[in-house]
């Protein structure tokens, strides 16, 4: 391979479409925005309530990975001739850690500051893996967007600093991290090449079988079962709707039919929308309410994902 020929990871895949696929992309796109809303609400839900973690999960990657099995047979040579780091990124990014750091951190923050902290801020991770891995150019634009989404980060974080509240800090600390992942997942998508329903597919099946398998030896070695087969039909039913349809199905396919018609920037611009359906949500439902902070940390992160994006630069 010569000096100047990128290795096969590191090759960006062109997108070719045309107006109304790009349309399309960017209703899936709202639509995932909608689901990823119920999600967090689902996720809040969860931590208050007596379900674990573990619980939520079996919801979220059992339930789709039993439908997604026989894709994921037919496709496994597709699916196993990505390229390593991608196959990674896709199971790492999008299945049981991302979802794991998710569910913990809820326990201690609120709906708004995980929908703002893990979509909003995926952005400026996914920028950075673009201009670090890819060299792509870092615009005028996309230099006022990171430092606008800093501010709002820095604004959330004020919460639990005046507050002195350790509980709320590791929350947001996690939900951080789970951003990482979800940029990471989000470049893993659009470079592996695969369909939106392999990549559900490729990040459900895997992660479901180990929960499988965990609860069955939980149950043989310890006699333990799931904490929520001792729950009403009424507590457990909308978890699995929403966590293993929706989002397990529904979300994984829209967001990658999205990344593939839009591009990973793009996408990542329009799921900023995410934390104003999820506050809204939150504060109907939940009965949250919103510091003058948050409101601070929510309005920089979201304007700062606009310009990051590059959106406004296109526009022109």
């Amino acid at each position: 391979m010569s000096a100047t020929t990128a290795p096969s990871w590191k090759a960006v895949a062109p997108i070719e479409n045309h107006a109304h696929q790009r349309r399309l992309g960017v209703m899936a796109a709202l639509a995932t925005v909608l689901i990823w809303a119920s999600y967090f609400i689902s996720l809040r839900l969860g931590a208050l309530s007596s379900m674990a973690a573990g619980d939520l999960a079996l919801f979220r990657f059992a339930v789709p990975a039993m439908l997604l099995l026989p894709l994921f047979l037919r496709q496994r040579q597709r699916l196993l001739a990505v390229p390593r780091l991608w196959q990674v990124g896709l199971l790492v990014g999008g299945g049981l850690p991302f979802f794991l750091l998710g569910a913990v951190a809820m326990q201690w923050s609120p709906v708004a500051h995980g929908s703002t902290l893990i979509p909003g801020v995926a952005p400026l991770f996914v920028t950075f893996l673009a201009v670090w891995l890819f060299a792509q150019p870092l615009s005028a634009s996309k230099r006022v967007g990171i430092a606008a989404i800093a501010i709002g980060v820095v604004a959330l974080l004020l919460n639990s600093w005046l507050q002195g509240n350790a509980q709320l800090a590791m929350g947001q600390g996690l939900f951080l991290l789970a951003s990482l992942l979800w940029a990471v997942f989000t470049i893993s998508v659009r470079q592996s090449g695969l369909s939106p329903l392999d990549v559900a597919a490729w990040v459900c099946v895997p992660s479901g079988c180990l929960l499988l398998l965990v609860a069955l030896l939980e149950a043989a070695v310890h006699g333990q079962t799931p904490a929520f087969l001792h729950l009403s039909w009424q507590q457990w039913l909308p978890q699995l709707l929403v966590q293993g349809v929706l989002v397990g199905l529904g979300a994984g396919y829209l967001y990658g039919y999205a990344i593939r018609q839009l591009g990973a920037e793009l996408t990542s611009a329009i799921g900023s929308l995410t934390p104003v359906a999820a506050t809204v949500a939150a504060a109907m439902f939940l009965h949250e309410t919103v510091e003058l902070t948050t409101l601070a940390g929510l309005f920089f992160v979201t304007l700062g994902v606009v310009f990051a994006s590059g959106l406004i630069a296109k526009r022109r």
